[in-house]
């Protein structure tokens, strides 16, 4: 992580009125600083990275810089338009974190991280805000295996997002995720808004290094999953069974495996299951949460179960090309006439509402049918 620092001639500060609004606004959301380190070697930053101590009502360490929202960070919008952002970061680390001293790199690397962070934005004159990743190429964690950050909003809720300098200037305080190397790959492709939707609501344990991976080491072969689609029930208060989010997943399935593609070693597992859903004895839900834990993977499939599932079951399909995702909705379109789809009681969530049937299979199945012939027919 060591690396040499640009030097400016002269560091950037709050004024003294601002200084007072961070300490306040951190005091009032955060808690109370009890300790602080600085980079001595480099007269160029004033940054503080700031220590709260865990406590009964907050069982985690809290650690927030002051002084990296001095710099302005400035972005061009793709009209020509330019962007402002001031930050401050916060990483939560458990309740035991207490480095001994600047030596000791097993502890003290969240230290080391903020303050690497902190002095991106300026030195290389780029933009950094919610949803942005760095990947830094290898480990800065031994324990865990980190190596890149996320950033996201801090998990001390909505009031604590902002801290006001005038009418018209803000410093945003955004946590620091440290990230695993399937963290990061998911993140290339699939966006770190993608990835900051799989994450826990709350992330205070993101820095734990013992803590569950967001996004396991397969992630490739796994096209969908029901908890994706069954949170934003919950979330947006939908008046609809969790189990709403295994539908079109389910349908999908249930294609498969009439189309024969699910390959010898899963058909034989699941002889029993897979005979019955052929005879329309077994909700396909069912054993898809129950057998499969909700989850949609390739390695279900036969070889060319696979590839197709590969060509049409994809999030971020361009351009013309077939897209089960967005054949789901264009389905419940089709089903509720744009006025209907539109809502205000789907919340942009209609596919969810779409009742689950034997018209539903019928119907999507007329959309995989079509994907099928033009998978064949581009090969």
């Amino acid at each position: 992580m060591a690396r040499e620092r640009k030097k400016s001639v002269s560091p950037e500060l709050y004024t003294e009125e601002q200084q007072k609004l961070i300490e306040n606004h951190i005091s009032e959301h955060f808690g109370t600083i009890s300790n602080f380190y600085q980079n001595m070697e480099d007269e160029s930053s004033k940054l503080s990275i700031n220590v709260i101590p865990a406590s009964r009502k907050k069982p985690y360490v809290t650690l927030i810089t002051s002084g990296m929202g001095v710099h302005v960070m400035k972005a061009k919008g793709k009209k020509g338009g330019e962007f402002e952002n001031r930050a401050e970061l916060v990483m939560y680390m458990p309740p035991y974190w207490k480095p001994d001293d600047n030596d000791n790199e097993a502890g003290f690397w969240p230290v080391r991280l903020l303050d690497l962070i902190a002095n991106f934005a300026s030195e290389e004159k780029t933009w950094l805000s919610w949803g942005h990743t760095i990947d830094y190429g290898k480990s800065f964690e031994e324990q865990s295996g980190f190596r890149g950050i996320i950033l996201v909003m801090a998990a001390a809720g909505k009031d604590s997002w902002h801290c006001r300098l005038s009418d018209s200037e803000k410093v945003t305080f955004y946590q620091v995720v440290p990230l695993l190397e399937s963290e990061l790959r998911f993140a290339v492709k699939n966006g770190g808004a993608a990835l900051a939707g799989r994450m826990d609501k709350d992330v205070k344990n993101a820095a734990d290094p013992d803590r569950n991976p967001y996004v396991p080491d397969n992630f490739e072969d796994i096209l969908d999953t029901a908890a994706d689609h069954s949170c934003k029930i919950e979330e947006k208060e939908l008046d609809l069974p969790e189990i709403n989010g295994a539908n079109h997943i389910s349908s999908f399935l249930r294609w498969m495996i009439l189309h024969d593609m699910i390959n010898d070693e899963f058909s034989e597992y699941f002889e029993e299951e897979l005979a019955q859903i052929r005879a329309g004895e077994f909700d396909v839900r069912t054993f898809l949460l129950k057998s499969l834990d909700g989850e949609l993977n390739r390695e279900l499939f036969t070889d060319e179960g696979r590839e197709f599932s590969g060509y049409y079951y994809d999030f971020y399909s361009d351009g013309d090309d077939p897209c089960y995702p967005s054949d789901v909705d264009s389905m419940a379109l089709d089903y509720f006439g744009e006025e209907r789809y539109n809502c205000d009681e789907f919340k942009d969530e209609a596919y969810l509402f779409v009742p689950y049937d034997e018209a539903y299979h019928e119907h999507m199945s007329e959309y995989i049918d079509k994907a099928y012939e033009r998978f064949r027919s581009d090969k």
